[in-house]
């Protein structure tokens, strides 16, 4: 896939929850920072902070950095 003049490629795979890369290059030279999640356990934090603050608050809530306060 091709996101304004930027290849974006998607991978599946067994066993990995998600996986995310970016990856900036110039010539002789790369910068790659990559994350990767195994299982579901480790969205648990966001999603209890998630239901604590939308608890808290009325009306529509858009946007994480609402709820982190930034």
């Amino acid at each position: 896939m091709n996101s304004g003049g930027i290849n974006v490629h998607a991978v599946r795979l067994p066993g990995l929850m998600a996986h995310q890369e970016v990856i900036f290059g110039a010539a002789g030279q790369t910068l790659t920072i990559r994350h990767d999640t195994i299982n579901r356990e480790c969205y648990m934090p966001g999603v209890i902070l998630a239901v604590k603050e939308a608890a808290k608050r009325k009306g529509y809530i858009y946007g994480l950095d609402k709820l982190l306060g930034l």
